[in-house]
């Protein structure tokens, strides 16, 4: 495809990826994705190249951007797991997303079984006590997923953070009274 007589973004992009320019091509596709912010393939397409240049800036924000599209486009659960690996491998661990990225993306992990990192994420929330409002949704979310196991001893550090940190919320109300 052609843009005139230049090559698409895409195409452009790609082409400095061949030839090791990897922050070029991450800021040209950063360019284009202003444009199209709706678009998950070329958002799937900045955190796939951001693998090259793991602890750069640009790459966690191709995550944070990539994972949000994903929510919002309802992509399965398991693609979304699947895809944070492979975040968390390429970063060593390394993760710099911002709050409440982490935290939808913990409900979305509770709620389809991803358990350890459902807890991985909670748990360092916790640890900052954050009082993020999606917070609530995360705990719920981890409680019932625990609930569901039967696994009532580590549901309960869930429920009394809910009653320590959200006790106003009616969701810590309906939590409590089911127990």
């Amino acid at each position: 495809m052609f843009f005139g007589s230049r090559l698409n973004p895409v195409a452009r992009a790609e082409k400095f990826i061949e030839k090791g320019k990897y922050l070029k091509a991450m800021k040209l596709l950063h360019k284009t994705f202003e444009k199209y912010p709706n678009s998950l393939d070329l958002a799937r397409l900045r955190f796939e190249y951001g693998k090259y240049i793991p602890f750069d800036n640009s790459h966690h924000e191709a995550a944070i951007d990539y994972f949000n599209l994903q929510m919002q486009f309802d992509v399965s659960g398991d693609k979304i797991h699947a895809d944070f690996v492979k975040y968390m491998t390429t970063t060593q661990g390394r993760i710099n997303i911002d709050d409440e990225t982490l935290i939808k993306l913990s409900i979305v992990f509770a709620s389809h079984g991803f358990e350890n990192n459902a807890i991985y994420i909670i748990n360092q929330m916790m640890r900052k006590e954050c009082i993020n409002p999606h917070m609530v949704d995360a705990l719920v979310a981890m409680i019932n997923y625990l609930d569901e196991k039967q696994d009532s001893k580590k549901a309960q550090n869930y429920v009394n953070y809910l009653k320590w940190h959200f006790k106003d919320h009616e969701m810590t109300d309906y939590i409590i009274s089911k127990r």
